[in-house]
């Protein structure tokens, strides 16, 4: 079997693969592996590409994770805050701390255009079209405008109406202005929505460190995990894939055989890179989709500037999305007491200005965007980086699914290839899903069970409400 990609899918399905007693090869495009769960060693100190917490219902994905990470998970008390109009706000929002943020008369505005949005739903009159629909319909207009809007504008790129409903209740599904009022009060103990959960999992030394096992165990069953391994060319003879040829770091091209394939890689470069071509239809449908590219300003900055894992940027005046500090998740996570690792996030289309600026210039803007905000002063920042990441989120955009629908359709002809993750299959999930799919996948590929990797977060279920 050969699998391509060594994300949390790949290493899952390789791990079930060689479980079952299959040959396995992953050819990983970086020197690493993890993906965008990756973590980075800077000066000592440990950076993950974005902020990534563990937390799942699926119980053998919750005791894969126990089982690899053996002895190395913490489990972490979530902080997580809004920063909005130069105010702290708490997430999920609590009624206190939001009416004294925003003021009275503001709060009340909240109020009635929630109640108004109520009104709406129960006379029929709510049409949802789009992410702002969704939200607005759930939470009022003047609390979308406030906590929802500018945010998620930043991390896409395009107006809240282009973005697909179907987003918003993947990411949300199960919160309303009523339920997180509810929950900061009464703390209730029944089930409670995704969104509201304060405890997570977390790898002693970042969330690679899982990946890092993993990819020891593929390897300790005498199977092969292959960094520094880009794929260009997805050969095939028909419906049947027959190999796969990639570069090393040396610029030498290799190939492999094998008798099913995996693909985590991007769904858009998987479609371009078959040979012979795709039909033009479902190229035309793969042109048709976009991902956006992250950003991430490391800095080793001396002292504590926040007690959050993280902080949502609502503030339009800087251009940042999210702040995470590392040692808040893990102390090993600095090389020494004192010291906070923190990731400065920035969201762009290739091309952009941002994009192709220089690392100096990324470190300088983030310097200054954290001293606008009060949260760093320039000369606490004692070192710093940046790690670019291609294609990280797949947008879902208003009428994405016609166009998945038409590659899907031809994939589905394939009788050995099946996409897997986040990239792979275009689907905005977390790594606990894109784990299912991998799982899913290779006992699919190996014929212990028949499923269908596709139909994982099918219920749009997901964890987080943010990013």
């Amino acid at each position: 079997m050969i699998i391509v990609g060594g994300g949390p899918s790949g290493l899952a399905a390789a791990c079930e693969a060689g479980n079952i007693g299959a040959k396995v090869s992953v050819l990983e495009r970086l020197d690493t592996v993890g993906g965008l769960s990756r973590t980075t060693v800077f000066k000592g100190s440990r950076f993950d590409i974005g902020p990534h917490r563990f937390f799942t219902r699926n119980a053998e994905i919750q005791r894969l994770f126990v089982e690899v990470g053996a002895g190395d998970i913490l489990n972490v008390r979530r902080l997580t805050r809004i920063f909005y109009n130069d105010r702290y706000f708490n997430y999920p929002l609590t009624p206190l701390n939001t009416l004294f943020g925003v003021g009275v008369p503001s709060s009340a505005a909240i109020l009635a255009s929630y109640g108004i949005a109520r009104i709406k739903r129960a006379i029929g009159d709510s049409t949802i079209e789009n992410f702002e629909d969704w939200v607005v319909d759930r939470f009022g207009r003047h609390l979308f405008e406030t906590f929802f809007k500018t945010y998620t504008e930043k991390v896409w790129g395009i107006p809240c109406t282009r973005i697909a409903a179907e987003w918003a209740a993947q990411r949300i599904k199960g919160l309303s202005l009523a339920t997180a009022v509810l929950n900061a009060v009464f703390r209730p103990q029944r089930k409670i929505a995704k969104s509201l959960v304060d405890e997570f999992a977390y790898p002693r030394l970042g969330a690679g460190q899982l990946y890092e096992k993993m990819a020891l165990r593929v390897m300790q069953a005498g199977n092969r995990v292959r960094t520094g391994a880009r794929v260009s060319r997805i050969r095939r003879d028909n419906w049947r894939v027959v190999a796969v040829e990639f570069d090393d770091n040396f610029g030498c091209r290799h190939e492999a055989d094998g008798r099913y394939f995996l693909v985590s890689a991007p769904l858009t470069e998987m479609i371009e890179s078959m040979s012979p071509a795709a039909p033009p239809e479902v190229l035309s449908a793969c042109r048709a989709l976009r991902y956006r590219n992250h950003l991430g300003v490391n800095l080793i900055v001396d002292g504590t500037p926040f007690p959050d894992n993280w902080i949502y940027v609502h503030s339009k005046d800087v251009g940042m999305a999210r702040i995470t500090n590392y040692a808040n998740f893990s102390p090993a996570m600095a090389s020494r007491a004192g010291l906070s690792p923190l990731t400065v996030e920035y969201f762009c289309r290739p091309g952009d200005e941002i994009w192709v600026a220089s690392e100096h210039s990324l470190i300088e803007r983030a310097k200054r965007e954290l001293s606008r905000m009060k949260i760093v002063q320039p000369n606490c920042v004692l070192e710093g980086f940046v790690v670019r990441s291609e294609k990280a989120y797949p947008v879902i955009e208003i009428g994405y699914e016609r166009h998945i629908a038409i590659i899907k359709g031809w994939l589905d002809g394939f009788e050995n290839l099946l996409p897997i993750g986040r990239s792979g299959m275009f689907k905005y999930n977390n790594q606990d899903h894109a784990m299912a799919t991998g799982l899913l996948a290779a006992r699919t590929a190996l014929g212990v069970q028949r499923c269908d990797p596709w139909l994982v977060n099918i219920d749009a279920e997901y964890h987080e409400s943010r990013g």
